[in-house]
């Protein structure tokens, strides 16, 4: 006799058989998804850290070393006196002009024996040459007697020490005085040496190597910032994200009363460039001579959560 059906048992339990078989299969796809999810973006976070690393290793070896602090929005503190319990989550510092170092264009050094205050006899220093430098580099025809000063190195190359006694008046940062910044009234080029008329100098040691400051710097994430100012919403960054985005800030001069253009004080002036997303945490802190900065990179989805941190030592 042959059998031309199946009975309903059967079915029913063919039926059973493949609900089982699928729901191993859909619970096996679901983990290999999540661990290709975890594998890649775990991977993509290891490349953004040392890329920011890298990066900022870059913008921070040209730092003036007592220039940084750490700022909260109201207050700020040398980064030297910051310890554990402080809540300065902005990290700020002015830069010399390093693109102009090349060649005989700008030494960094002055002649003491043939200047006189408030003038200073720079060597090799080649104004059109730095001009030149900062039209490119801020699409300005500003000359460096405007977006430039000079901040001494004072003995040990770190920056005058006498600016420890009241630095909150040394750099002019968020409105106050600057006291150790020196800006340049007008200039004088002659042969490979240039002139250069400081303001402030009355009472103040000058020494024969010196920093020339074009701009300040500040690294904050969205969450610490004013995040309705302009130059963050013209970046259209999605609400939910731009609490953990890491924001450079840069192109504004303390000593002429500026602050970052996403300050919730003072004159907002300056660009803003987006370093990272996915930033959890951010800290920073100087040790002996050097900075240690640390990162967090932080990814949930669903019951999936993805973090990645990195160390990375600035000297």
């Amino acid at each position: 006799m042959v059998k031309k059906s199946f009975t309903l048992i059967e079915m029913i339990f063919v039926i059973v058989i493949l609900a089982f078989i699928a729901i191993g299969s859909f619970n096996l796809i679901s983990k290999l998804y999540k661990r290709n999810y975890i594998a890649k973006t775990s991977s993509d976070f290891e490349y953004f850290s040392q890329q920011l690393s890298d990066q900022l290793s870059i913008f921070l070896y040209n730092r003036i070393p007592l220039s940084v602090i750490g700022y909260n929005g109201n207050n700020f503190k040398y980064i030297g006196y910051i310890d554990e319990n402080d809540n300065y989550p902005i990290m700020e510092w002015m830069s010399e002009l390093s693109e102009a170092k090349v060649g005989k264009n700008l030494s960094g050094f002055a002649d003491l024996y043939d200047s006189s205050k408030p003038t200073l006899k720079a060597l090799d220093f080649n104004s059109s040459f730095i001009n030149d430098v900062l039209h490119n580099k801020y699409n300005t025809s500003d000359n460096l007697d405007s977006l430039t000063a000079l901040i001494f190195a004072g003995t040990f190359d770190i920056g005058a020490q006498e600016v420890l006694s009241d630095y909150n008046n040394s750099f002019g940062w968020h409105g106050n005085n600057h006291n150790y910044v020196f800006t340049i009234s007008n200039y004088s080029q002659n042969g490979n040496n240039c002139f250069l008329s400081l303001n402030n100098t009355d009472s103040k040691k000058i020494y024969a190597k010196f920093y020339l400051a074009d701009s300040a710097y500040a690294l904050a994430l969205g969450k610490d910032i004013n995040k309705n100012a302009a130059c963050i919403t013209n970046l259209h960054i999605p609400d939910n994200e731009i609490d953990n985005t890491l924001f450079l800030f840069y192109n504004y001069r303390p000593w002429k009363g500026d602050t970052f253009c996403a300050d919730n004080n003072g004159n907002p002036e300056g660009n803003v460039t987006v370093l990272a997303q996915n930033v959890k945490g951010f800290k920073f802190k100087k040790v002996n001579s050097h900075l240690e900065m640390f990162f967090t990179f932080f990814k949930s989805r669903g019951d999936i959560n993805i973090s990645v941190s990195k160390q990375k030592v600035v000297f």
